[in-house]
Formats: structure tokens, sequence, C-alpha cells
């Protein structure tokens, strides 16, 4: 008997987004995510409205991490959407929860399970300190409130951001 054991990750962090839920929500798309991830790239495979909904499924491949099918697991307009994510060697559940604060902001919590699918993928999962997890979110965040302030992506090496998570050092 084989003596693997799957490891596990929870990681979870709370964005200030400076716009309401009604205009943050839209651009947590595969298709919106064009237009305030720089590096982001995805390939539709199923969407009857051809933007995020429940069931959508679509895939990425971004370099150094392989192929990863996502599907929406939540759809709740303005107020929270969720994801699955595989690959060959983790699997990431996705869960992001939307509240307007008193001055019009929204509290985005972003909340992941990582669960390595064999000894390669509890390798990666190592790459998920929570100081990683927090400079990624720091990232996305700084992205998207460049976006809501600017309409215009903010021009950061955001591949390595995504890098320093993925990846062992």
């Amino acid at each position: 008997m084989d003596s693997w054991k799957a490891s596990r990750a929870h990681r979870s962090f709370v964005m200030t987004l400076n716009a309401p839920p009604g205009k943050v929500f839209p651009l947590l798309c595969p298709v919106r995510e064009y237009e305030w991830i720089p590096h982001w790239r995805c390939e539709m495979i199923y969407s009857e409205s051809g933007v995020a909904e429940a069931g959508c499924v679509f895939t990425t491949d971004f370099s150094g991490e392989g192929k990863d099918v996502w599907v929406v697991s939540r759809y709740e307009p303005n107020r929270a959407i969720g994801f699955v994510r595989t690959s060959r060697i983790r699997t990431v559940t996705y869960d992001i929860r939307l509240s307007e604060s008193a001055d019009g902001k929204t509290a985005a919590m972003w909340s992941q399970i990582l669960t390595g699918l064999n000894p390669e993928g509890n390798r990666a999962l190592e790459a998920v300190t929570p100081e990683n997890y927090r400079d990624l979110m720091s990232a996305l965040q700084d992205m998207i409130n460049h976006y809501l302030a600017t309409g215009q992506a903010l021009h950061v090496d955001a591949e390595a951001v995504s890098r320093r998570y993925e990846s062992p050092d």
C-alpha cells in the first residue's frame, strides 16, 4: 500500500476594493479578467452567455503551471462567486464573497483550499506560504483597484508574482 497522503492548505485574504460590489463582481470573470490582469489568458470551453455563469468551464495554461480546468461552482451576482480549479497535481477551490462597506467600497473575502493530488502536488503546495499568498492577493488588489480607477490594466510583473506563488523556491 502506498504511504502517500494528500496535503491541504487553507488561505484567505480580505481585499478592500474602491467600488461597490456591482462594479467589482463583473470583473471576477474569465473574460473580463483580460481587462485588468496583464498576463491573463484562458480558453472558454462552455458558457451560454459568453461570460462567467454557474457551470461555466474554461482552461488556463500558464508557463510553469501547466493546463488547469476551471468550473464556476457558485454564481450569485454582486455577492459571491466560486471556482473549482484542477490540474494533474492539485485542486484549488476558490470562494469570493463581496460585501459593501458604508463608504461604498467592497470588502472582498477570498478563500482558497488547495489539495495536493500526488507527491508533486504536495510539493507545489509548500510554495503557498501565507506570505506568498498575501503578496499575490495584494498584487491582485492593486491591479483591480487601478483598473477601477483608470479603466486600464496596471502594468506589473504579474507573472513573477504568480511564479512566486506557484513554485517552491
